[in-house]
């Protein structure tokens, strides 16, 4: 019996229904974007609009954005929502273990293509011409160690969310050569670890809206994967035509004096403003701040952040130190360079994002109730 191709049993309507089944034609595409959201995941807190406006930004257009981090319990539905980013943007979600390398090659493959324009000289055919395209990238299941383990994908996070600084130069595969790549793009990522909430990972606090969830049973909801997504990224590039960019652009230019957020929120989310009320999401910009704040305020009254890596480690250090300075009836006593050759080893070892400085080894030293002499060592009395 010769092979048989089952392919077109996968986009067979009885087996795998298409979105267009559940796309209203009647409202417009950030509106059945807003639709899905809600139809896919129960969500403890109305953050729909949120979610939705990052979904539509196009990277092409903004520059400068925060991240979207999905943060909760296995099986709170985190995944089911990135997913369903990948679909809009019909892009592979990335997972914690693939590599830098291959993050950046899919960066340098997809943040550019060629289009057909009119050629300058009449009677010659069209011409090609690189342009910039949209592009979003969505991580899955990020762990807390994930970027204390591959401190090159830290920086893409640091440098990806301003397009004017998002160069990254790194040293190329022959001597004396450098290579370099443009890293800004909307990101998404989801875990179960409060990524947010590390203090080494305070540089990225900065750059994230976090968007709690929690397992809800007995709540029917769509099942994505079911679904034949084929075509559903078309009508993200459908909408984002030449006349839709100017209405951003217009948005995005007269927004001015907008109050409530703090200045580094505001610094994030001035074009992330722009999209939602551009696309209707957001009926004007004060809507948009009063939901931005009280996602941003959610995560300053529930989120203690934790103590960073450092202070455990020589929280471990010190009690050692003292249980030992107890046998023998003294006072503990660390010695300068042992604690600069052991802040060195945490970071070779990867127990340290990066190396610490004196004065954050001595700030940590003194909440520890330890005081230098001034001669190379640390006392503290018991």
């Amino acid at each position: 019996m010769p092979p048989v191709d089952y392919s077109a049993l996968f986009k067979h309507p009885d087996f795998f229904p298409s979105w267009r089944d559940y796309y209203d034609d009647s409202l417009t595409y950030p509106e059945n974007v807003l639709n899905f959201c809600k139809k896919t995941v129960v969500l403890p807190y109305d953050f729909y609009n949120i979610i939705t406006v990052y979904f539509l930004i196009p990277s092409a257009l903004v520059t400068r954005i925060p991240y979207l981090f999905f943060y909760g319990l296995s099986g709170s539905g985190k995944s089911t929502m990135a997913k369903l980013a990948s679909y809009i943007h019909g892009v592979l979600p990335v997972t914690s273990s693939t590599t830098y390398a291959a993050i950046r090659n899919d960066l340098r493959s997809n943040k550019t293509r060629y289009i057909m324009i009119p050629n300058p000289k009449p009677g010659l055919p069209d011409m090609p011409k690189l342009v910039e395209s949209n592009y979003f990238m969505v991580l899955e299941d990020i762990d807390a160690n994930t970027f204390r383990r591959d401190p090159n994908l830290y920086s893409l996070f640091k440098s990806g969310y301003d397009k004017r600084t998002d160069t990254i130069k790194m040293s190329g595969k022959e001597n004396g050569t450098n290579e370099s790549f443009r890293c800004f793009t909307p990101k998404t990522f989801s875990s179960i670890h409060p990524i947010h909430a590390i203090e080494d990972y305070k540089e990225l606090l900065r750059r994230l809206i976090v968007v709690p969830f929690k397992k809800v049973d007995d709540i029917e909801t769509l099942d994505i994967d079911n679904l034949d997504w084929t075509g559903f990224k078309d009508k993200f590039d459908e909408f984002w035509s030449y006349q839709q960019a100017e209405i951003l652009l217009t948005v995005r230019s007269s927004l001015n004096g907008i109050k409530g957020l703090t200045s580094q929120q505001k610094a994030i989310c001035l074009d992330l403003i722009a999209v939602g009320v551009s696309t209707g999401i957001w009926s004007d910009e004060n809507v948009a701040v009063r939901e931005l704040k009280a996602c941003f305020d959610w995560l300053k009254q529930d989120v203690k952040v934790e103590q960073p890596p450092l202070f455990s480690l020589l929280q471990q250090l010190t009690t050692e130190a003292e249980n030992n300075a107890l046998r023998v009836n003294s006072n503990p006593c660390i010695y300068t360079h042992q604690l600069r050759s052991m802040s060195e080893a945490w970071h070779s070892k990867g127990y340290l994002l990066d190396k610490p400085t004196a004065r954050e080894i001595s700030k940590i030293m003194h909440e520890l109730g330890y005081r230098s002499n001034g001669k190379g060592q640390w006392f503290k009395k018991l």
